[in-house]
């Protein structure tokens, strides 16, 4: 049978030109290199080359035999490379994330992480922020952040933290003056939310769509920053986490910060896993980071 070395010096042969070339480039006498090369013909029973004014022109069958060498030699390639990777124990850990505002705290993490696993590579998988459950269980990513607890077969969830929601009215508004404000005091107003659909919205979601609340005009706005400043300006409220806007809030001539609720309304975090890898320890490490940040205070 051909071999994985008579692909690799029919290529070279090939893309030399000449025996004299290859030979130099292979380390190899003119003479063996000759003697392999008819060893080769002898075994396919075919003529590879064909001497045309010095030079070696490829026949129909050395045509095919490099064709095959382009598809199998950068396979093998890649498979030395991965058994290579697997020796060093180099890893991925794809994770998602239901919210953008987890990038706020995230890198921070991600680096911590990375100085005891050197060795893990982390990808973040956007694509899965919608769905994170499908995709855990399609096995297409190993780690989901999430603030939706859809319980499903194979997946462990663990509770991280509880992040205050709170609700961010222009200073001027009738409802400034509010201690903290009920579901209701959102009918009809206008509200500046991060999803392109208010039925996606978590606020909208939990307290305004169960209770059949009506609201008015809806801005769909993803940047913290942006959102704060469409309030400052009257546009209307916005619901944000009360970690999140602090820094943004300090001039409260302007904006004024309110819990939703008499005791708060608050929005769970938690990470979700299959349940056959819950014991990996670099799942475990990457979870343990998380608990101990206390991202909801």
């Amino acid at each position: 049978m051909i071999e994985i070395r008579h692909f690799q010096l029919i290529k070279m042969i090939s893309e030399a030109g000449s025996m004299t070339k290859a030979s130099e480039k292979l380390f190899l006498t003119q003479p063996t290199l000759s003697h392999q090369l008819k060893e080769i013909e002898s075994k396919l029973g075919a003529s590879l080359f064909l001497r045309i004014n010095k030079k070696l022109i490829l026949t129909e069958e050395g045509k095919k035999i490099i064709e095959a060498a382009h598809e199998i030699l950068p396979r093998i390639a890649q498979i030395e490379n991965d058994i290579k990777g697997i020796r060093r124990k180099v890893k991925h850990l794809r994770l998602t994330t239901q919210c953008y505002t987890c990038y706020h705290w995230l890198p921070e993490i991600m680096k911590k992480f990375q100085t005891e696993f050197p060795t893990t590579e982390i990808d973040i998988v956007t694509e899965a922020m919608s769905n994170p459950v499908d995709y855990l269980l399609k096995g297409e990513i190993d780690l989901a952040i999430t603030n939706n607890l859809k319980r499903q077969s194979g997946i462990k969830f663990e509770k991280l933290f509880e992040d205050e929601q709170v609700a961010l009215v222009p200073s001027r508004h009738p409802l400034a003056a509010r201690p903290y404000l009920r579901p209701s005091d959102f009918k009809n107003e206008s509200l500046i939310i991060y999803k392109e659909d208010i039925n996606k919205d978590y606020f909208a979601q939990n307290v305004l769509i169960p209770r059949s609340i009506p609201i008015g005009h809806v801005t769909k706005m993803q940047l913290t920053e942006a959102r704060v400043e469409l309030v400052k300006a009257g546009m209307g409220l916005t619901v944000l986490s009360k970690w999140l806007v602090k820094p943004f809030v300090r001039d409260t001539s302007l904006i004024k910060l309110i819990p939703i609720g008499k005791n708060g309304f608050y929005r769970t975090w938690y990470t979700g896993t299959l349940q056959s890898r819950q014991n990996e320890p670099g799942l475990k490490q990457f979870i343990s980071f998380l608990r101990d940040q206390e991202l909801g205070s």
